[in-house]
């Protein structure tokens, strides 16, 4: 079985690639949604993270306010590398038994095009601030202009000032590009981005067989 982890800028569109690879017929895990149901209230992980930024970043019914958080851990680099230390482990932890088990049911299927699907894709934003470059047989980049990655956290309900220092708290776009095997660059249109992300993962499924 072929590990590919999809990372990349954030607003980039890194989950629309990972729909991509699944119409291909990858099987697909978001870091994004492990970390959702890391922080879900009441487990050991939102504990922790309670007692280390306070109550104030809970919400009326009493679970993380992932907004309020960010709002605290944007604005200051040593705070966010506190939540990055009590987070990353447990997802990294949660993604790699993820992958073992996708690996112990792989058969060499192939989907209805005749590609095969022995693919586990994980999109893993911060896969190299996180360290965690080794493991993989392929990193694909998604990457996207800045104006873009803007307007689009603006869209989401962000202030300019709030989605640039979000960009800024990665590692620059272009340096990612560069570390990764495959890029995407979703300068626009999603049949844009899926012609990309196509080709890509026939480049990498071709190797399997």
């Amino acid at each position: 079985m072929k590990r590919i982890c999809v990372t990349g800028g954030i607003a980039c569109g890194k989950s629309s690639a990972g729909n991509v690879l699944r119409e291909f017929g990858a099987r697909v895990i978001d870091a994004d949604e492990v970390c959702h149901e890391l922080f879900r209230q009441g487990g050991p992980l939102a504990v922790r993270i309670v007692a280390a930024f306070g109550r104030g970043i809970l919400n009326r019914k009493g679970g993380i306010d992932r907004r309020a958080l960010g709002r605290i851990v944007f604005a200051d680099g040593v705070k966010r590398r506190k939540l990055n230390a009590i987070v990353h482990p447990e997802a990294r932890h949660a993604i790699n038994l993820w992958l073992k088990m996708q690996e112990a049911g792989c058969g060499g299927k192939r989907d209805r095009r005749g590609l095969g699907v022995n693919v586990a894709a994980a999109l893993v934003p911060l896969a190299y601030e996180a360290g965690w470059e080794g493991g993989w047989d392929a990193i694909i980049c998604v990457a996207a202009p800045l104006s873009a990655q803007v307007a689009r956290l603006v869209k989401k309900g962000f202030s300019d000032d709030e989605a640039r220092a979000r960009i800024a708290a990665q590692m620059p776009l272009a340096e990612k590009m560069i570390k990764a095997d495959y890029v995407i660059f979703n300068a626009g249109t999603l049949e844009g981005l899926r012609q990309q992300a196509g080709k890509v993962f026939r480049s990498i499924n071709l190797d399997i067989y």
